[in-house]
C-alpha cells in the first residue's frame, strides 16, 4: 500500500474516532451507539497501519488484488452497518409504540377522572 493511502487512512480513521468522541461529549448520540463507530475506526486504523497482514488475509481468503480485498472489506462493513442500524430503528420503534400507548391510557384515564368531577 502506498505512503499517502496509508496516511490517509489514519487521519481518516483519527478523524472518526474524534467526531464520535465530540457526538457523544455533546450528547447528540448514546455511547452504545458510538462504539458501532469506534469499531470501524479502529479497523480503518490497523489496515492503514498494518496493510501487509490484511493483504495475506486477503491472499489467503482468494484475493489477488488488494482493491479486490478493500472493496470487499467495505460491502462487508456497509452490510453490518446496514443491520446494526436496523436494528437499532426497531428497538427505537419498539419504544415509540409503547410510549404513545402509555400517553392514550393516561389520556383516557385523565378524561376519566375530570367526567367524575
Amino acid at each position: 500500500m502506498s505512503l499517502p493511502l496509508t496516511i490517509a487512512l489514519i487521519i481518516f480513521s483519527v478523524i472518526l474516532i474524534a467526531s464520535a468522541s465530540v457526538l457523544v461529549a455533546k450528547g447528540k448520540i448514546p455511547i452504545k451507539y458510538s462504539l458501532l463507530w469506534y469499531f470501524f475506526a479502529i479497523l480503518i486504523l490497523l489496515v492503514g497501519v498494518i496493510p501487509d497482514a490484511f493483504g495475506a488475509i486477503g491472499r489467503l481468503i482468494g484475493f489477488n488484488i488488494m482493491s479486490d480485498l478493500v472493496i470487499g472489506v467495505i460491502l462487508v462493513v456497509l452490510i453490518f452497518l446496514n443491520i446494526a442500524l436496523t436494528v437499532m430503528i426497531a428497538s427505537q420503534r419498539r419504544r415509540v409504540n409503547l410510549v404513545s400507548q402509555e400517553v392514550a391510557l393516561l389520556k383516557k384515564e385523565l378524561e376519566d377522572v375530570k367526567r367524575k368531577k
